[in-house]
């Protein structure tokens, strides 16, 4: 299988997709908006889980300069 009928494949996959969300077939539309809250329920936990690394990074660094301007 070559690397063009891989691309059609897929582009024939997503096309076929869409038009299973256009029409609704087999409940697509409810099964898209599901998954869809789902992966921006993961991207907030994502977001909360990256600020609160940040801010634990934030203080290791302040905290390595005070030691450092403390020596």
């Amino acid at each position: 299988m070559g690397i063009f009928s891989k691309i059609s494949f897929i582009i024939w996959l997503i096309i076929l997709l869409a038009a299973a969300i256009m029409f609704d077939w087999f409940g697509s539309r409810e099964l898209a908006s599901s998954f869809l809250d789902s992966t921006q329920v993961a991207v907030e936990k994502l977001e909360t889980t990256g600020d609160h690394v940040q801010g634990i990074i934030d203080v290791v660094k302040e905290d390595k300069e005070a030691l450092e301007k403390g020596l």
